[in-house]
C-alpha cells in the first residue's frame, strides 16, 4: 500500500466534506465488484485533486516515493509488437547518442478513423471546465483557446490531439448548461485543424441516480446513473463529429512506409458496460508497436473511482501498452513506480497546486522509435525539463 500526497486545494475540500485528507491506495485485483471507499464521497461531484507520486517535479515540489503504488504497468509492460523502427529494435532501449527528435515537416494525413503518417507527434489536452457549477460565463474560454492556438503552431504539426475528460461542470440535469459547455470548448477546439479523440470523465456524467458524487458515477443507458444532460450533450458535440456513438473507441495509425503501428484505445470508465470490456480486451489483443491508452482516472485517484478500474488496468497490463493517460487531478505528472502512467489534466479546470500551470502534453516519436514527452507551457511555450521523460514502444523509460 501506498500514501498520496495531497496538494492544498484537496485538503481543503477534503476538509469541508469530512474526507480524510490522506488516503490509502485500495485497488481491487479482479472483476468489477466494488471497490472499497474508505475516504467517503466528494460533495456537488467536484474532483477531489491529489499530486501524485512524480519522477520529478517543478516549481519546488518534491519527489514521490519509489514505492509501488498498486498502479497497472509498475513492473514494465511487455512489447506488444517486435516491429522494428528506424533501423532500432523498437522494443530496446537504445542508445539516443546520435538520435534526436525530428523537428521537419510530417507526410500523410490522419483523419476521425485514423490515417498513415512519416512520423508520430501528438498532442494531449485534459480537464478544461469552469470552477462553478452551471456557469458557462465562467467557463475558461481564453486558455483552452490559446492551448489550441499554440498546437497549432507546433512544428511539426501534431497529427491528432487527445483529451482526457472533463469539458464541462454541469449538474446533471441541466440539457441547456451542458450543451453550452461543450459548445464553448468544440469553438476552441477549431484553433486547431488536425483531428480531436476525447475520452470522457466523471463530469461527462454530472451525479445522478444513486450517486453523491460525479466521481464514481456510470452513466449513459443502461447504466444505473443514466443518460444524464452532461452524457447526451458529450455524446452530441464530440463523438458525433467523429463519426463514434459510444464514449469508447479506438483509432488506427500506421507509418508511411509501414515500419511500425499505433492504436489509441480510448477508454470510458465512468460508463462502463461488459460490451466495453468485451471490446477492451478485443482490442488490446491486436498487435501494434505502440498502444497509448487514455482514460480519466488513475487507478490511485483519491477515491471514489469508477468500480471498473481494476478490471481495465487488469485487461491493458495482460496485453501490453506503452502509455497510460490520464486526468481528473488538475495537474500534470508522471510516476515514479509506474512509468507507463501520465497524468494531464492542466487544459483550464481549477489548478490543484498553484506550481503548476495550464498547458498540454507533446508525445514526439523519435528516429529509434522512442517517445519524447514533454509538457508545453500555454503562455510561453516552454518545456518543463522537470516532467520531460522519453519512453520505449514497451513501455520502458529510456535516454
Amino acid at each position: 500500500m501506498s500514501w498520496l500526497r495531497v496538494s492544498t486545494f484537496a485538503v481543503s475540500a477534503a476538509l469541508s466534506t469530512g474526507v480524510v485528507a490522506l488516503l490509502p491506495v485500495w485497488l481491487s485485483s479482479s472483476g468489477c465488484s466494488s471497490t472499497s471507499n474508505p475516504g467517503g464521497a466528494s460533495s456537488s461531484g467536484l474532483d477531489v485533486a491529489y499530486i501524485p507520486p512524480f519522477v520529478s517535479a517543478d516549481g519546488g515540489k518534491t519527489t514521490g516515493s519509489s514505492g509501488s503504488t498498486g498502479l497497472p504497468g509498475s513492473g514494465g509492460g511487455t512489447s506488444s509488437s517486435t516491429t522494428t523502427v528506424g533501423g532500432t529494435s523498437s522494443g530496446a532501449g537504445s542508445s539516443s547518442a546520435a538520435c534526436t527528435t525530428n523537428t521537419g515537416p510530417i507526410t500523410g494525413t490522419v483523419g476521425n478513423t485514423g490515417g498513415s503518417v512519416s512520423r508520430l507527434v501528438f498532442a494531449v489536452v485534459g480537464d478544461t471546465r469552469p470552477a462553478n457549477e452551471d456557469d458557462p460565463s465562467g467557463y475558461p474560454t481564453a486558455i483552452i483557446t490559446k492551448i489550441f492556438q499554440d498546437i497549432e503552431a507546433q512544428s511539426p504539426h501534431p497529427v491528432l490531439t487527445l483529451g482526457t475528460g472533463d469539458y464541462q461542470f454541469t449538474e446533471a440535469s441541466n440539457n441547456a448548461d451542458a450543451q453550452a459547455q461543450i459548445s464553448i470548448f468544440m469553438q476552441a477546439r477549431q484553433s486547431y485543424s488536425g483531428p480531436w479523440f476525447p475520452a470522457m470523465g466523471n463530469h461527462e456524467c454530472g451525479v445522478s441516480g444513486s450517486y453523491t458524487t460525479s466521481d464514481n458515477n456510470d452513466c449513459g443507458p443502461g447504466n444505473p446513473g443514466g443518460a444524464t444532460a452532461n452524457y447526451n450533450a458529450f455524446i452530441a458535440g464530440m463523438m458525433t463529429p467523429i463519426n463514434q456513438t459510444l464514449p469508447y473507441y479506438s483509432i488506427n495509425v500506421s507509418a508511411s512506409d509501414n515500419s511500425w503501428t499505433a492504436k489509441f484505445v480510448v477508454t470510458a470508465a465512468n460508463a462502463w458496460s461488459t460490451a466495453q470490456q468485451t471490446w477492451l480486451t478485443t482490442t488490446m489483443a491486436q498487435k501494434t508497436t505502440y498502444t497509448f491508452v487514455v482514460r480519466h482516472e488513475a487507478s490511485d485517484a483519491t477515491p471514489p473511482i469508477p468500480d471498473c478500474i481494476p478490471t481495465i488496468d487488469s485487461i491493458i497490463s495482460a496485453a501490453g501498452y506503452t502509455l497510460l493517460i490520464v486526468g481528473h487531478t488538475h495537474d500534470y505528472g508522471h510516476y515514479s513506480s509506474a512509468p507507463q502512467v501520465v497524468v494531464l489534466g492542466n487544459g483550464g479546470a481549477p489548478l490543484s497546486n498553484t506550481n503548476y500551470d495550464y498547458g498540454y502534453g507533446l508525445f514526439s516519436q523519435r528516429c529509434d522509435g522512442a517517445i519524447v514527452v514533454d509538457e508545453i507551457d500555454y503562455m510561453s511555450g516552454a518545456t518543463d525539463g522537470h516532467f520531460h521523460f522519453v519512453i520505449t514502444p514497451a513501455g520502458t523509460i529510456t535516454q
